[in-house]
């Protein structure tokens, strides 16, 4: 099965981000040498729903959400080389999506936690770089977002207003994100003499960007890594996207947004709000007191 010349039409097609794309290409190289070793089908048009059962049995050593997206992925692209005319039957139309764990809490930094994080970081060649960093993440930003940002997406205040981003989003959405002045004076701290270099990357490689490139996205999770080790953050939350949901889960329920999850909708960049529910977790505590704000136990 030759998948990648097909593929690359797809994306096209679906107008998806660099990221999606490289995601869908390797789960359809996953999917293609795994058919072609254990089913011996090599050939678009003779894969059959069995085999594609046999090969979500395959997936079942991965998390639900993990073995959702890769069948996912699959029955899209079967989808599309029908319509396409690639195939004449759809095999994967009536495979069903593994069910994900619903109602699982997304790990997420505390309010401590962050304002830990951004405290720890130290003076030196790489300090200000680093702040600036962190308080991208801190607003809520992906890595990719932080990634791409560049010099000229830092929106100086005007008329009392507040300092801002451009971000370039998924699927090349762009949203304009409201920087908090503790965050405004770290990004222009690191920037220093490069206000009018609007082109150039925010985040590089050496101090001030004077010889080298910008910070890849490997390069950004493997500093954060660093920085959240030293900071004693726990294992399993140094992670940048971590920040991302700590910053979500304030929004939602540390603080008083108008528009509620709306507002944090458009403030994470998510395309429907249905995506932010993901955030709407509830912790017992929070249960408990939900009911203890019931009226009915203050008496009558």
């Amino acid at each position: 099965m030759n998948a990648l010349p097909i593929t690359g039409e797809l994306f096209a097609t679906n107008q998806v981000s660099p990221d999606t794309e490289r995601c869908y290409r390797y789960q359809l190289r996953s999917f293609s040498r795994w058919m072609e070793t254990e089913r011996d089908v090599t050939d678009l048009d003779s894969v059959t729903t069995v085999d594609l059962l046999a090969y979500k049995q395959s997936l079942a050593h991965l998390s639900p959400t993990t073995q959702k997206r890769y069948m996912a992925t699959i029955r899209s692209f079967f989808k599309w080389a029908r319509e396409s005319g690639l195939i004449e039957t759809d095999p994967a139309a009536g495979v069903k999506l593994p069910r994900a764990i619903q109602g699982q809490a997304p790990t997420f930094f505390t309010l401590d936690e962050t304002r830990t994080l951004i405290a720890s970081v130290q003076t030196g060649r790489y300090g200000k770089r680093d702040a600036a960093m962190l308080w991208c993440f801190a607003h809520g930003l992906r890595v990719a977002e932080v990634t791409a940002l560049n010099v000229g997406d830092v929106i100086q205040p005007e008329n009392g207003g507040m300092a801002a981003m451009r971000v370039r989003g998924k699927g090349s959405k762009a949203r304009t994100v409201s920087l908090l002045m503790d965050g405004y004076r770290a990004v222009t701290a690191y920037i220093g003499d490069r206000v009018g270099a609007d082109t150039e990357p925010l985040l590089t490689c050496t101090y001030r960007g004077r010889t080298g490139g910008r910070m890849s996205r490997a390069g950004i999770q493997e500093r954060f890594m660093v920085l959240a080790a030293r900071a004693g953050i726990p294992a399993d939350k140094r992670h940048p996207h971590c920040m991302r949901h700590g910053f979500a889960t304030r929004m939602l329920f540390e603080s008083s947004v108008p528009g509620g999850i709306y507002t944090v909708s458009k403030l994470l960049g998510h395309s429907r709000v249905a995506t932010t529910e993901v955030y709407l977790h509830c912790s017992h505590k929070r249960l408990e007191a939900a009911m203890l704000a019931d009226p009915l136990g203050a008496g009558v």
